[in-house]
């Protein structure tokens, strides 16, 4: 039965290429009108979208603007090939979105973040604003991979820390409380520098100096100043780059690096109330050395992942430049271990910030730490005991062995 007889099919307005090509020409040729227009929100950046094409004589109505301009939800366009449409991005607002391809060479993707300040505990939270603004939706702009390879002649300190941990660990109160402090950007988990370092770990064709400098590169690009002057920039990696410890730590051998950990119960705890994607089979589970392909997702496999990420920090401890921190020692060792380790001697005000950064929810900053918000580990179900036993606890033992500071 034809339910639709008699009624049109909606289509929507798909506005002339034309007008928007010399839309973005337009916008192109003034910076500071860029900036500005993509500093709004959406709603008002599409209206000042639609104001500069009617100013300039183009027809282009609010609608199909909009449509043109709208956000893919799903992120299917990023498997598209993508056009190269310059050498370097149109301005310093502009950072890293991930990485893709033309249908012949590696490229980077970039999208205006503004000059609003990455301080949220995730870097996604930003990205997703970012990719789905009008301006980064109109421009679509993309460079060659190699023009990211820029060698770092002058050899500057690219990053001041990193911070690495093995999940559900405190990771994230760090990066917080390091990001309080005045001058200070942390990297939390930036998707453009796991796609990297998955580029660079699987690329073992390229020279390992050229992979270093692509490394290099996109750190220094994502870490850069758009409009407040920064004394201290801050990787936190995803979990699962413990794996690569070597290789980033051959990457940023200027940067003291500390490794989070915790009682495996307690971790274990938190990933079978809510499973981490770090725990699935698949490219971040290979990063660490699990590369079963008859694996299947669960509580023991996810003790199995957690457990490599540990042996790997363990096996790399004396590597040079790191710090092992147990999370149930971290409110004392914050200020007393890590803040040493990383060269930051903080004054009154950075105290007061640190202090109230811990005061607050680690992953929701606008709520108080409640302690009592997870289920104490005596709760904890007899799948948890089994999988900690058998896989993750012998390695949390094993970090707990060693020494908590490794000589550089």
């Amino acid at each position: 039965m034809d339910h639709g007889s008699g009624v049109p099919p909606y289509q929507p307005p798909i506005p002339d290429p034309g007008p928007l090509a010399l839309l973005r020409r337009m916008l192109l040729g003034d910076g500071a009108l860029l900036d500005r227009i993509a500093a709004l929100p959406r709603e008002d950046a599409l209206a000042a979208l639609g104001a500069l094409a009617a100013e300039g004589g183009m027809d282009v109505t609010r609608e199909a603007l909009a449509q043109a301009l709208r956000p893919d939800p799903l992120g299917l366009d990023r498997f598209a090939p993508r056009a190269v449409t310059g050498d370097a991005p149109p301005s310093p607002q502009w950072l890293p979105a991930g990485l893709g391809s033309d249908g012949a060479q590696a490229v980077v993707e970039w999208a205006h973040f503004a000059a609003a300040p990455l301080d949220d505990p995730f870097f996604e939270y930003h990205l997703r604003k970012a990719r789905q603004h009008p301006v980064s939706c109109l421009l679509a702009w993309t460079t060659p991979l190699d023009r990211l390879a820029i060698p770092d002649e002058a050899g500057g300190r690219v990053l001041d820390g990193l911070v690495f941990h093995m999940s559900r660990c405190g990771s994230t109160l760090v990066a917080q409380a390091l990001c309080a402090m005045p001058g200070h950007l942390v990297l939390s988990e930036p998707a453009p520098f796991d796609e990297m370092l998955q580029f660079c770990t699987v690329r073992t064709d390229i020279p390992l100096t050229t992979r270093i400098t692509l490394l290099r590169s996109m750190a220094a690009a994502l870490a850069s100043e758009r409009g407040t002057p920064l004394r201290r920039r801050f990787l936190k990696t995803d979990c699962w780059h413990a794996g690569a410890l070597p290789l980033l730590r051959a990457a940023f051998p200027e940067a003291p690096w500390i490794f989070l950990y915790r009682d495996p119960v307690e971790v274990l705890m938190s990933h079978e109330r809510m499973p981490g994607g770090q725990t699935l089979p698949g490219p971040h589970a290979a990063l660490v050395g699990i590369t079963d392909p008859a694996a299947l997702p669960g509580l023991d496999f996810a003790a199995r992942v957690l457990a490599a990420t540990c042996h790997s920090a363990a096996d790399h401890a004396g590597i040079g430049g790191g710090l092992l921190i147990d999370y149930a020692e971290l409110s004392e060792a914050f200020l007393t271990r890590i803040l040493p380790h990383f060269g930051i001697v903080p004054d009154a005000a950075d105290r007061q910030c640190i202090a109230d950064a811990l005061r607050r929810d680690a992953k929701q900053p606008r709520q108080p730490f409640d302690p009592n918000e997870r289920p104490p580990r005596e709760r904890a179900s007899a799948a948890v005991i089994a999988a900690s036993e058998q896989h993750l606890a012998p390695a949390v033992a094993r970090l707990r062995k060693l020494a908590t500071r490794i000589g550089d």
